[in-house]
């Protein structure tokens, strides 16, 4: 009885694995290889700074889900941002055009961790009792790392809040006040799938 009672445990466990793996090969199955444009999506990011002015900015992007955790893709940035110099009574103007890739990891539904590489061209002018006393033009590397918290359903849409920091310390980055300190960028950004074949979260 002992003996017959064995082999039915191991034919029953038996069949439940070919089972479970006949089922991860018809999920794998349903995956189209390479390319899939339900994993693609477009967005943009609006950004949102203050600091003895302020920051604001538009960030079109590109991307991709790798996979149920990762986005990744490259993005571009235009950024008007103003701040006053106290020690001298004047306001500096900067445009900031740029653009680099970005990464979001999902590590839980609903929250991220992110980073997303720039280079910056910069065009600043500084007023002075409402004169232009001096126009100049640099550039700036800048590493914007944050957290963020949204929506995501690949295949649908994104929707997301994140506060960020210029983990760089290049002095020309439109992300420092007039003393080199960090100056906190807030974004919402949404996103559109190109296939919008709906998945779970």
């Amino acid at each position: 009885m002992k003996k017959g009672l064995r082999y039915f445990i191991v034919l029953l466990l038996s069949f439940s694995v070919l089972q479970l793996d006949a089922q991860r090969k018809e999920r794998e199955e349903e995956k189209p290889a390479g390319w899939n444009w339900n994993n693609a999506f477009l967005g943009s990011g609006f950004n949102l700074g203050f600091s003895n002015g302020f920051i604001i900015g538009l960030n079109p992007e590109f991307g991709y889900s790798i996979s149920e955790v990762i986005d990744a893709g490259v993005a571009i940035n235009l950024n008007y941002i103003t701040q006053r110099y106290r020690y001298a009574n004047s306001t500096v103007r900067y445009l900031a055009l740029g653009g680099g890739p970005f990464l979001r990891i999902w590590p839980v539904s609903q929250f991220f961790v992110g980073g997303q590489f720039e280079y910056n061209r910069i065009s600043l002018s500084e007023k002075t009792n409402g004169s232009v006393i001096s126009r100049a033009t640099a550039e700036a590397p800048s590493l914007l790392v944050g957290i963020g918290y949204g929506t995501r359903r690949i295949g649908q849409g994104q929707f997301y809040t994140s506060i960020m920091i210029d983990a760089m310390n290049d002095l020309n980055s439109p992300y420092r006040d007039e003393f080199g300190r960090v100056l906190p960028v807030f974004r919402t950004g949404f996103s559109f799938y190109f296939g919008r074949k709906g998945k779970k979260d």
